[in-house]
């Protein structure tokens, strides 16, 4: 399991970062804000987040080393 804060800056980047996630199916990541968890695969759930603050992940599964690298443009 990995976890880590990132950001996601507007409604450009909320789209960047799910299709970045789309390329790992066989990856859980969850995003937690407050008390909510999303799915980071769901457009809608990622925008129905508070983009203006970090965002905790947690990522489980496999090609964990490739989607971490993917994951720097984000990373806090």
């Amino acid at each position: 399991m990995y976890s880590t804060k990132i950001m996601i800056h507007g409604v450009d980047a909320a789209r960047a970062f799910v299709a970045m996630t789309a390329k790992y199916p066989k990856v859980k990541i969850v995003l937690n804000h407050n008390e909510y968890s999303i799915d980071a695969h769901s457009i809608i759930g990622v925008l129905s987040l508070d983009l203006t603050k970090p965002i905790d992940i947690e990522a489980d599964g496999e090609n964990l080393d490739s989607f971490i690298e993917d994951l720097k443009t984000f990373t806090v």
